[in-house]
C-alpha cells in the first residue's frame, strides 16, 4: 500500500527544518570540543562567546523580514531558497573559525537567518496540507524539529568528536539538509489540488471542510483585528513561555550537563538526545489522543495545556531543590519530554483560529523566538557568573514563573473558533451520540 503523499510532505518538511536547526545547535555541543585543550580561541573570551550565542538571534531576525515579501515566490521555493543559505554557511563554519570572531560571527547569523522558516514552513502545511481530521497528529509530526533536530546535532556531534573531528559535524549535516531539501522540492506543491502524486481521493479529504467565504482567501491580513484578539497574545505569551524554558536546555543544557553536573560531553549528548526521543514519541500519543478527544476544542486545548505544562513546572522546583546530579539528569530528560509537547497545543490552537492567516501568527511565534536569543544569553550571563547549583537555580526559578504565568493565561483567554476576522465559514460539526 502507496504511503499517503500527505505523510511524505510532512517527513520531509520536518526533515528539512530538523537540519537547518541542528546545524545551528550542534554548536552548542561542539563548543566543548572546540575549545578543549585550547588557549587561543576566541570563545575564551566570555564577551565574545556570548556575542557568538546572540548571532544566531540577529540572524534570524534578518530571515525573518524577507519572508513577508517573499511569499508571492511560493512556499516551495521559499524553502529552498532559505535551505541552500542554511547549507553553505554550515558548509564554511569550521573555516570561519579558524578565520576568528568577526568571520564566526557572520557565519554564525547566516546560520540563523534560515531559522525564520521554522513555525512558518509548519504554519503553511498545517494549514494547506493537512485534514481537519488529522490536525494534532500533524502537528506532532511537524512540531518534532524541537525534538528531532537537539537528538540529531547532539548525537551527530558527541560521535564525530569522539572519532572524526568537531569540524565533520557541520559537513555530515549539511549532506543530509541538501538530500532533504531536494527530495522537499520535487514532492511539494503550494497547492494540492497541482500535485501530480496525490490520488484525487485523498485530496478531496485534505481539502474537505477547509471551505471559505466568497472570495475564497482573504487578500489583506486584518492586522488591527488579529491584534486586539486575546487568543493570538495568549498563544503568542505561550509560545515565549514555552521557547525560553526549552531553550534553557537546548542551548545551555550540554554546558551545564557537563560543567556542573560533571557528565562526559558523549553521555552529555547520549542524554539529551534521549530525552528528544522520548518526547518525540510522546507527541505522537498525545496528538492521537487530542485528534479523537469529542471534548469542546477549546476546553480540550486549555486542559491540555494545564496537563502538559503543571508537571513540566514541578519539574522545575524539583531541580531547584534537589541537587544530588543524577536526579538532576533524570529531572532535565522528563522535563525536555513532557514540556516539548506543549507547541504542538500552540500550533493547533492558532491553526483553528488564524485559518489561512496562520503563517502570520506563526511569525509571531518567531520573533518571540528571536526576543529569546536575545535576551536568554544576557540572562543567564547576569544570573549565572560561577556556574553553581545556586546560580542555575534562579534560571529555573525564573523559567518556572513564565510557564506558571502562561497556564493562567492561556486558560483565561484561549478561544479555538475560528476568529471572525478570517474568511473561514464556521461548520458545524454534529457528534452522533450513542
Amino acid at each position: 500500500m502507496a504511503i499517503p503523499v500527505r505523510f511524505l510532505v510532512y517527513g520531509l518538511s520536518t526533515s528539512c527544518i530538523t537540519l537547518l536547526y541542528a546545524l545551528r545547535l550542534a554548536f552548542h555541543s561542539t563548543i566543548i570540543c572546540q575549545l578543549e585543550n585550547s588557549t587561543v580561541s576566541f570563545l575564551l573570551d566570555e564577551d565574545l562567546k556570548q556575542y557568538t550565542f546572540q548571532s544566531v538571534g540577529f540572524g534570524l531576525a534578518v530571515g525573518l523580514v524577507p519572508l513577508h515579501f517573499l511569499n508571492f515566490l511560493g512556499t516551495r521555493n521559499v524553502t529552498t531558497i532559505y535551505g541552500i543559505i542554511g547549507i553553505l554557511s554550515a558548509l564554511f563554519y569550521p573555516t570561519s573559525y579558524q578565520m576568528g570572531f568577526y568571520a564566526s560571527f557572520v557565519t554564525r547569523l547566516l546560520q540563523g537567518a534560515p531559522l525564520g522558516i521554522l513555525l512558518w514552513l509548519i504554519a503553511k502545511v498545517a494549514t494547506d496540507w493537512t485534514p481537519k481530521t488529522e490536525t494534532a497528529i500533524a502537528i506532532a509530526i511537524l512540531t518534532s524539529v524541537y525534538q528531532l533536530a537537539p537528538f540529531v546535532a547532539q548525537i551527530s556531534a558527541a560521535e564525530m568528536c569522539q572519532y572524526f573531528g568537531w569540524e565533520y559535524t557541520y559537513y555530515f549535516l549539511a549532506v543530509l539538509c541538501a538530500i532533504s531539501h531536494i527530495a522537499f522540492y520535487f514532492v511539494y506543491t503550494d497547492r494540492v489540488e497541482d500535485n501530480q502524486l496525490a490520488s484525487a481521493e485523498e485530496k478531496s479529504l485534505i481539502l474537505e471542510g477547509k471551505g471559505k467565504s466568497g472570495k475564497q482567501v482573504s487578500e489583506n491580513v486584518p492586522y488591527s483585528q488579529l491584534l486586539l484578539d486575546p487568543t493570538v497574545w495568549a498563544t503568542w505569551f505561550a509560545n515565549l513561555a514555552f521557547f525560553s524554558s526549552l531553550l534553557v536546555f537546548l542551548q545551555y543544557g550540554p554546558l551545564y550537563m557537563n560543567q556542573v553536573l560533571g557528565f562526559s560531553v558523549r553521555i552529555t549528548g547520549y542524554s539529551g538526545g534521549l530525552a528528544h526521543v522520548f518526547c518525540l514519541f510522546a507527541k505522537i500519543v498525545f496528538g492521537k489522543v487530542m485528534d479523537k478527544s469529542q471534548m469542546d476544542m477549546t476546553k480540550r486545548l486549555k486542559a491540555a495545556w494545564t496537563v502538559v505544562e503543571i508537571p513540566s513546572l514541578a519539574l522545575l522546583l524539583a531541580l531547584i531543590m534537589l541537587r544530588d546530579v543524577y536526579i538532576q539528569m533524570a529531572c532535565i530528560v522528563i522535563f525536555i519530554t513532557i514540556h516539548g509537547v506543549a507547541i504542538v497545543i500552540i500550533v493547533k490552537t492558532q491553526t483553528y483560529r488564524s485559518a489561512e492567516h496562520n503563517h502570520v501568527l506563526a511569525n509571531g511565534n518567531t520573533l518571540c523566538v528571536v526576543l529569546c536569543l536575545f535576551l536568554q544569553p544576557l540572562i543567564v550571563k547576569f544570573l549565572v557568573q560561577s556556574n553553581t547549583f545556586d546560580e542555575w537555580s534562579r534560571v529555573f526559578g525564573l523559567h518556572a514563573i513564565l510557564i506558571l504565568t502562561s497556564v493562567i493565561f492561556f486558560t483565561c483567554k484561549v478561544d479555538a473558533t475560528p476568529a471572525k476576522w478570517t474568511g473561514i465559514q464556521k461548520v458545524e460539526t454534529k457528534i452522533e451520540k450513542p
